[in-house]
């Protein structure tokens, strides 16, 4: 191998002077080749310094005018480039190696890396790990070289999370759509929350759903819903915000009689129950035959009726001391207590924007069409388009963390085991790091946050992008073994990248302010070096573009 390595064209200068992590080497003062970018000598050119067995792999970090050692003076005025040393190759066996196994001696010849060794270099976890044949997504190429495609297993971009940052318009969504395509030519299963709805474009083996009040649904996207009663109790209570100390209690129990109610519905057959100086036993008996249905967290009841059986529960424990079986009259300072909670009901149930949780009606509903796509080996991905979900009383959180709590549910049962699952969290700052607050205290939204804690072992993983990784709890971004960051001019924002990545170097982040649209610096536990790459344009380009003001202002 040591001949490919070592190109005598490419010859670029000799070390001058060694460091712990990094050497300088004296340029050559003629550039390699002046017609082609890759084979000059500048800041971010890749090198090999010539150490004999082992080839010193290393990145140009700054060129600057300086001393070079020759025959024991220093020289004046000599073209310098201050190098970082990366990795150790074998000039045998061709095995790379992290760190380095032999420092470089002043003197040695360094010579400019081809794209095809910085490739090779690169993408050498893949070798290692799966042989020569193993399935990887080509993603992105070069910056240095637009020619060369770099290709990388899922195990490396996903197996241990994701994060795709950076600010408007850098370039997150054409990074999300090109995985989504390369990891759709395989036997893939992909959720995707597509919160601003860019992502309609996406053709093979996408089955595409929408939830809210679309105002024009392409023929291609089905309405589906996300029914109360597939929601938790604390989902509700994060609705309806019960106050002060009789509404939680009374919510509580209301929903716990209307749940009784629909599985005997013999015995109250209106789906109401009256207890205002009823009998507690025909109550009592019914709630043991049906405890377990009652009990069950997803148990069905008729929520038209919740604010109803509120005004029923308000009533006194008994109808006196020597009446304890018996419920008593209606309890007046109960009734005024829960009027504003009542009246809050009604109106969260009757409003249109919330119909999709409410008013289900024939709608499908998300969970079962999520066990549909993974029961169907046609498709490959499963896109919820949230786009026209209201925010109001915190429902799109909500029904996000709704469907990522179902997942958590499934992959503890090991239902993914032999089929892995992607999940994609477009804007993820709207869905981490999220909860509901009211006076009985928080109700935390943390579905995906605990995916990205645990749900790795289970063959579950999260895919995330934001602009805002300020907003992403540190315990949540510390979990993601692959960074994809573009453009990041916030210090908060680089400050979480240089936090959550142990491999990246002060270099790598200066340079990230500096990236332009469609270039990210590639960074992980399975990456041997962070590396600049351009991101290959996906084939269903995501609907992101702004306002069009040449074409809509012009009279």
């Amino acid at each position: 191998m040591e001949e490919t390595l070592f190109d005598p064209h490419r010859f670029a200068g000799t070390v001058s002077r060694v460091a712990h992590a990094s050497a300088e080497i004296a340029l050559r003062e003629a550039p390699v080749d002046q017609n082609s970018r890759e084979a000059q000598a500048d800041i971010g050119a890749f090198i090999l310094v010539d150490c004999g067995k082992t080839a010193v792999f290393g990145r140009i970090i700054d060129i600057y005018y300086g001393q070079a050692a020759s025959g024991g003076a220093l020289i004046d005025g000599c073209k310098t480039a201050r190098v970082e040393l990366l990795n150790s190759i074998d000039t045998s066996s061709g095995e790379v190696t992290a760190g380095l196994n032999s420092y470089p001696l002043v003197g040695e010849m360094v010579y400019l890396a081809t794209a095809e060794i910085a490739r090779y270099v690169i993408e050498s976890r893949n070798r290692a790990a799966y042989g020569d044949t193993p399935i990887t997504l080509s993603i992105a190429s070069l910056t240095r070289s637009p020619d060369t495609v770099l290709h990388f297993t899922p195990e490396m971009l996903f197996g241990r999370h994701l994060a795709v940052l950076g600010t408007t318009g850098a370039g997150k969504s054409w990074s999300l759509a090109r995985i989504m395509e390369e990891a759709a030519k395989h036997r893939s299963k992909i959720l995707l929350f597509d919160a601003s709805g860019e992502f309609g474009t996406l053709k093979k083996g996408v089955r595409h759903l929408h939830i809210g009040n679309h105002p024009n649904p392409p023929a291609h996207s089905e309405e589906a819903s996300l029914p109360y009663y597939q929601l938790t109790e604390s989902d509700l209570f994060a609705i309806f915000k019960p106050t002060g100390e009789s509404q939680a209690p009374k919510l509580r129990a209301a929903m716990r009689s209307l749940k009784l109610a629909h599985v005997a519905l013999s015995t109250f057959p209106d789906g109401l129950i009256q207890k205002v100086h009823k009998e507690k036993r025909t109550y009592e008996r019914e709630y043991r035959r049906h405890i377990e249905a009652i009990e069950s967290p997803f148990a069905k009841f008729d929520i038209r009726n919740l604010a109803r059986q509120i005004e029923n529960e308000c009533v006194n424990p008994s109808r006196s001391t020597m009446e304890p079986q018996f419920w008593g009259d209606y309890n007046a300072k109960d009734q005024a207590l829960c009027t504003p909670l009542i009246a809050r009901i009604e109106d969260i149930i009757r409003s249109p924007n919330l119909e999709p949780i409410f008013k289900p009606g024939r709608r499908l509903s998300l969970l079962k069409a999520f066990n549909q796509f993974m029961e169907d080996d046609s498709l490959r991905i499963l896109r919820i388009n949230l786009k026209y979900l209201a925010y109001e009383h915190h429902a799109r959180e909500i029904v996000a963390n709704a469907v990522g709590r179902h997942l958590l549910t499934l992959a503890r049962d090991e239902f993914f085991k032999t089929q892995p699952l992607l999940v994609i969290v477009d804007e993820a700052h709207q869905f981490l790091n999220k909860a509901v607050e009211s006076e009985e205290g928080a109700y935390p939204l943390d579905s995906f946050g605990t995916i990205a804690k645990e749900g790795r072992k289970y063959a579950l993983n999260i895919c995330m992008a934001t602009q805002r990784p300020r907003d992403i709890p540190e315990s949540v971004i510390s979990q993601m073994g692959t960074l994809l960051v573009h453009r990041l001019i916030n210090d908060q924002d680089l400050s979480v990248v240089e936090r959550a990545s142990g491999e990246i170097d002060r270099t790598s982040l200066a340079a990230i302010p500096n990236l332009t649209a469609g270039e990210a610096i590639l960074i992980g536990v399975d990456f041997p070096i962070p590396v600049t790459v351009r991101i290959t344009a996906p084939e269903a380009k995501p609907s992101s573009e702004g306002p069009a003001y040449q074409k809509h202002w012009r009279q």
